[in-house]
């Protein structure tokens, strides 16, 4: 559990988050959970969207281990394989009209290619703040600004050589959010969708990353990397000075093409 506590420090000090990032595992054997787990329907009496279970986790601190049986909430019923959705069953033609999509034929495709686990493989999805959470996540989900994200791309792209790509959709982010780094060891980045904000009281502002296990090493690397050059999201200051001081390779560059010089600033280990 060390490098859950390095990442939790690590974006603290580059990021300066409002929460803990989450660690998120999904359970095969219900003997791994830690003894401080909070079952919704058993302890709570209530059933949970995942997001809302994302919520107490992230915000109240609170180890969260959902069931099928504590799910109120479609998608991740279906994504996270809880339950099995075959087309042509009545579940299925129950999603055709309302899934965002006027065409029958391309909502069924929409629906049975969104990203899913296997069914009947695991009994649930754990959840915990990343610093204090007591076993090694699948993967670490963060909510953060914009801004905050900008700032953790530059430490992804120092490791990766380049840009990061995604999907979008505007509901569902607990799935096309989370579910290709649990796939595909894929870095996924979205935004909450309306359950998450009506739901879960999530901000409007938020942007959610998603960091899966295969790559933990290579993004804590990204974020000493950042730190070590000085890139902190602190380091960054709204400002409307015209010729403002740059970097000096920017001096170096603009004489080469023949342009002006002017107040250059060198970047540590850059």
């Amino acid at each position: 559990m060390e490098q859950n506590k390095r990442l939790s420090e690590l974006l603290r000090n580059t990021i300066g988050q409002r929460y803990d990032a989450m660690a998120l595992k999904m359970i095969r054997d219900e003997t791994e959970l830690p003894q401080n787990t909070i079952y919704p329907l058993r302890d709570l009496g209530q059933h949970l969207s995942l997001c809302q279970a994302f919520a107490l986790s992230r915000r109240e601190g609170q180890t969260v281990y959902m069931q099928k049986h504590d799910h109120w909430c479609w998608a991740p019923l279906i994504a996270y394989g809880m339950v099995e959705l075959k087309k042509g069953t009545p579940e299925f033609n129950e999603l055709l009209p309302v899934i965002g999509i006027n065409d029958p034929d391309a909502a069924a495709a929409f629906i049975e290619n969104m990203p899913h686990l296997p069914t009947g493989i695991y009994k649930g999805i754990l959840t915990a703040p990343l610093r204090s959470a007591e076993f090694e996540p699948d993967a670490i989900v963060i909510n953060c600004r914009n801004a905050e994200l900008r700032t953790i791309l530059m430490g992804i792209k120092t490791q990766t050589g380049t840009t990061m790509k995604t999907e979008f959709d505007a509901i569902d982010s607990c799935v096309w959010g989370i579910i290709p780094s649990l796939t595909k060891d894929e870095y996924r980045v979205s935004f909450p969708d309306p359950g998450d904000f009506t739901n879960a009281n999530t901000s409007e502002n938020d942007v959610i990353l998603s960091v899966p296990k295969a790559r933990f090493d290579e993004f804590e690397n990204g974020l000493i990397s950042l730190n070590n050059m000085g890139l902190k999201h602190s380091f960054f200051h709204m400002n409307m000075e015209y010729d403002f001081a740059r970097p000096t390779f920017y001096n170096h560059m603009f004489k080469a093409w023949g342009l002006d010089e002017g107040k250059s600033f060198t970047i540590p280990n850059l």
